[in-house]
């Protein structure tokens, strides 16, 4: 028996970015999955992303691509009214439908034209979905995904009593504003006026629900986002102002719309999916016949060179015709991984350094030195081992007690300096992403940069500088529970298609909340 393969293709477009996953399954298991993000400006996908994503699926016959709406302007209707002129209409629940224009359905199937398009779904699919999975009673629910905000309040059996759907300020508006000064205040400007509405959202929504209704009280109100934007702190204070229970957590869009797209969900998209191949023997087979008969035929009327001449010149012509796109320069970007794996492998070496009997508080690493903070028992310990393996990468080791104590235990601060190997730098071409005149400004990279991170980790813009590339420096604080996850952060870094590398001073201190490191993330792009 041959396994039964199928690949699922999320493709959701933001304001300049594609960001497509991919999930490949046989016989109904997730065997692999990857993603990557490139950057969009046009009304149609292009040619390069286009020709990435027909290849993977020209792998798999049975592909199927999702997406969600470029331009979310649905409205839910109950079931029993009648669908509005010019709209296309998709189930919701066992209540509700979703109306969208035909104008907008056509823009978000039209962008994908080059690749095609299987499942197109809106984010109110999403949100009834979550509210499927994680039921809940008077509750308000709020997605954020965006710029836009996607309500519902829910009575005490978890139906459906109220909704509605609010536009949320984008930075290009701040950007365009008066108070807009730099990329840096311009960010922070942003995330002020974001909690602002979110605040405003939930006070109008909440006041409109209950002019209209009195037979339901809120008790609690859930915040979904995609993109995280405001500080735990913002929202306690919402907490306390409304008097009412308010949770705020992320939720994987992707994995929502996977879900939508693979199981009975499917038959909520506003579009029914391509009709696909049975089977590639049969096409293969005609293909064969076919040359075999166009063969055949010329071989009878032409000499063999003359043939081979006008099948050759056939070829050289569809690859012109193929190939008329605009020439795409590549520019030349720091290697991360190569960077990355540097730092990984010094991390690694000075973890590796501590015996058994010594506990490690703090490890600090700068581009040629090194410093730990360390309990430990016997102060041989530093000369028969600690000191011989620091000067197999370091000139000078030495080690300072701090005062004694009653207790055994021995405090010291342990440093080196001069590391005898020296960081290359080796610079590879980026022809996939980076091109020129692509310019991503910092509030993009900052997006980009706190995806990659867990929740809890605080990533603030330090500095940029130009050189042959532009750089933008960001301080990292993140806590984890063990090393390994500084290594698995690394390794997610090493995957993107960006070049982002770890830079010093990197600082590693044991809390009581766990192991919390700081460390400067590079982010480089052409001018």
């Amino acid at each position: 028996m041959f396994a039964k393969e199928s690949l699922y293709i999320n493709a959701i477009k933001y304001k300049t970015q594609l960001k497509i996953n991919y999930k490949k399954l046989s016989n109904n298991d997730i065997v692999e999955t990857n993603s990557s993000t490139f950057v969009v400006k046009d009304d149609i996908l292009g040619r390069d992303i286009a020709t990435k994503i027909n290849a993977q699926q020209e792998e798999t016959e049975n592909s199927f691509i999702s997406t969600l709406l470029l331009q979310d302007e649905t409205r839910l209707i109950k079931k029993n009214q009648p669908k509005p002129k010019d709209y296309v209409v998709s189930p919701l629940n066992d209540e509700y439908n979703i109306a969208v224009s035909k104008n907008t359905l056509f823009e978000s199937k039209n962008f994908f034209e080059k690749c095609g398009i299987d499942y197109i779904f809106s984010a109110y699919h999403i949100l009834n979905l979550h509210i499927e999975q994680n039921p809940c009673q008077n509750n308000l629910v709020i997605l954020l995904f965006n710029n836009q905000a996607f309500c519902f309040i829910l009575n005490s059996k978890g139906e459906i009593i109220f909704n509605k759907r609010v536009d949320v300020t984008a930075f290009e508006e701040i950007k365009q504003s008066e108070f807009y000064e730099n990329e840096i205040m311009g960010q922070k400007l942003y995330d002020e006026v974001y909690a602002l509405e979110i605040y405003e959202l939930i006070k109008n929504t909440i006041e409109e629900f209950y002019s209209i209704t009195k037979n339901v009280f809120i008790e609690k109100i859930s915040i979904l986002y995609n993109l995280k934007l405001i500080s735990e702190e913002q929202i306690q204070q919402m907490s306390d102002d409304f008097m009412i229970e308010l949770s705020y957590h992320p939720i994987s869009v992707d994995e929502e719309l996977f879900q939508l797209s693979k199981d009975s969900h499917g038959s909520k998209s506003f579009i029914k999916p391509r009709v696909k191949p049975k089977s590639s023997l049969k096409t293969f087979f005609i293909s064969i016949v076919m040359i075999a008969l166009i063969l055949g035929v010329g071989y009878y009327f032409l000499p063999v060179k003359e043939l081979y001449n006008q099948i050759s010149k056939i070829n050289i012509q569809e690859n012109i015709k193929e190939q008329n796109v605009p020439t795409i320069k590549p520019i030349n970007l720091p290697d991360h991984i190569e960077k990355n794996s540097y730092v990984e492998t010094r991390v690694l070496k000075a973890l590796e350094l501590i015996p058994y009997d010594v506990v490690l508080n703090e490890l600090s690493l700068e581009r040629n030195y090194l410093k730990m903070d360390i309990n430990l028992l016997n102060k041989d310990t530093y000369i028969k081992i600690l000191q011989p393996e620091l000067l197999k990468s370091y000139n000078i080791s030495q080690i300072e007690f701090k005062e004694e104590n009653k207790s055994p235990i021995l405090e010291a601060t342990l440093s080196a300096e001069g590391l005898k190997e020296k960081e290359k730098v080796i610079l590879k071409d980026y022809k996939d992403i980076y091109i020129q005149n692509e310019f991503m400004p910092i509030i993009r990279v900052t997006e980009q940069i706190k995806i990659l991170f867990p929740e809890n980790a605080i990533v603030t813009f330090k500095s940029s500088f130009k050189s042959e590339v532009v750089t933008f420096n960001y301080l990292v604080n993140v806590v984890i529970q063990k090393p390994l996850e500084f290594f698995e952060l690394i390794n997610r870094l090493n995957n993107e298609l960006y070049s982002i590398n770890i830079s010093y001073p990197i600082n590693f201190i044991k809390t009581e909340a766990g192991i919390e490191v700081e460390f400067i993330l590079q982010f480089h792009q052409p001018k």
